[in-house]
């Protein structure tokens, strides 16, 4: 999921007309806003304390000051500055409570920032990204058909939203619904050509629901949007195992440690097609180099005692099928029942 951006808004230079003290405060607003632009972010944060010191009244001050914590991680400041604009401006609009929103998700306070993107959504219906970041939080509370409602009002909002697609694709597929997942993955590239996730979230998907072609297709889409990246060839060659193409999944798997030779995933997954074609110490070798990549890996354990056990080393195996039930592999339960005493 796609989160947080930083937005910066109301950094607008005001018009001084006189030098009394209300004017004295325009001049260190606008000074403020000079010196945010030059990333001078503390004299700024000192610029717009004289503007508020010297008139109260002069409410964009509170929220640039706001933006000016935030960009510098002080999240308790910039939500209390925004909130004292909030307060001081009855006609705040959507961007106060979305940028508030921002520094609330950010500080961990999820539910205040649902409740502020909806707010900055239903003051203004065409914020698309009020909508897409409050669905992101609806899918991680695991609230899929709530998060998918959220996603469509973002797609409502902006046609072209190629993430949102995806990011509703995702919450279909949790919600159950595989056929409305694929099509909006497929809306997400034809929007973005080069969103390799969705093609590789759709060849997943296709894959669990049995269309192995159609899977492989969309595996290459993603190889040739990122030619580069050793994420799709593991996939791709994950599922050439399954199809039995051994050669070519080996060949894939070679490929993505080539590409990413600290890939953890490849290694495992080149150890399995090792062990299955009883190249055991092989598969033991790259079942060694996913775990120092990644010692907390407990397939890779599960697998390497698999080989171990093929090699007749059945305490080197139940060390591993141990290690890998600690490390959250309930199925390794089952190996050691059956072999370890």
């Amino acid at each position: 999921m796609k989160r947080i951006s930083a937005v910066f808004l109301m950094l607008t230079v005001l018009i001084i007309n006189s030098y009394a003290q209300a004017d004295q405060a325009v001049e260190a607003y606008n000074q403020g806003i000079s010196q945010f632009n030059n990333k001078d972010i503390k004299s700024a944060i000192s610029s717009f304390d004289k503007a508020i010191a010297l008139d109260s009244t002069l409410i964009k001050s509170w929220f640039n000051r706001g933006v000016c914590k935030a960009d510098l991680n002080d999240y308790k400041g910039a939500i209390a500055d925004y909130s004292s604009f909030i307060r001081k401006d009855t006609s705040t609009s959507d961007r106060a409570y979305f940028s508030r929103a921002q520094a609330y998700y950010l500080s961990g306070s999820k539910d205040e920032a649902l409740s502020d993107y909806l707010q900055a959504g239903t003051r203004n219906a065409a914020n698309a990204e009020a909508f897409y970041y409050a669905g992101g939080i609806y899918f991680e509370k695991g609230l899929f058909s709530e998060a998918g409602e959220t996603f469509t009002k973002a797609i409502n909002a902006r046609s072209d939203f190629a993430e949102a697609y995806h990011d509703r694709a995702s919450a279909r597929q949790k919600a159950g619904d595989s056929k409305g997942a694929i099509a909006d993955y497929r809306e997400a590239t034809k929007i973005r050509p080069n969103l390799v996730s969705a093609y590789n979230n759709l060849g997943t998907l296709l894959r669990v629901t049995g269309d192995m072609q159609g899977a492989l297709v969309e595996f290459g889409y993603a190889i040739k949007a990122d030619p580069k990246g050793s994420t799709s060839f593991v996939k791709r060659g994950r599922l050439k195992f399954d199809m039995q193409d051994f050669d070519g999944a080996m060949a894939d798997f070679n490929k993505a440690i080539e590409l990413n030779t600290e890939d953890p995933f490849a290694y495992n997954n080149r150890g399995c097609l090792k062990n299955k074609l009883r190249d055991f110490q092989g598969a033991i070798d790259d079942f060694n180099k996913a775990i120092s990549i990644n010692p907390n890996y407990g397939y890779a354990y599960m697998n390497r005692g698999i080989s171990k056990e093929n090699l007749r080393d059945v305490s080197g195996a139940c060390k591993d099928w141990n290690e890998a039930t600690l490390n959250g592999v309930e199925v390794a339960k089952t190996y050691i029942d059956a072999d370890c005493k």
